[in-house]
């Protein structure tokens, strides 16, 4: 039995996770209540690290996209990146930190 909330992705039949393995960032969306983003900055001492990081996780998404919704995974990047260049260039949102510089 796991102590995972209801909802989260499952990582069953997925990489195998050994005693070198860290979770870096954990992303839950509620719907009508925005984003909860939990980020350990010390798994990736360095921040370039960390945009290396998304640029993956940006393309990856890309592709379960493309796989999800019966678009080509070039249309999936571009709908991520035009979303992604929008919010960091109009900062059209407010964030609030719970727990500065730190995890826990």
């Amino acid at each position: 039995m796991t102590d995972e909330p209801k909802g989260a992705i499952s990582l069953e039949n997925g990489d195998v996770l050994t005693d070198r393995s860290a979770e870096v960032a954990r992303i839950w969306v509620t719907d009508g209540a925005g984003a909860s983003v939990w980020i350990n900055a010390g798994v990736l001492g360095d921040a370039e690290v960390f945009g290396y990081l998304m640029a993956d996780t940006v393309r990856h998404a890309a592709r379960a996209y493309a796989g999800n919704y019966g678009m080509t995974e070039d249309e999936a990047l571009q709908a991520i990146v035009a979303g992604l260049s929008a919010q960091l260039r109009e900062q059209a949102t407010e964030i609030t930190t719970i727990q500065d510089g730190s995890l826990n």
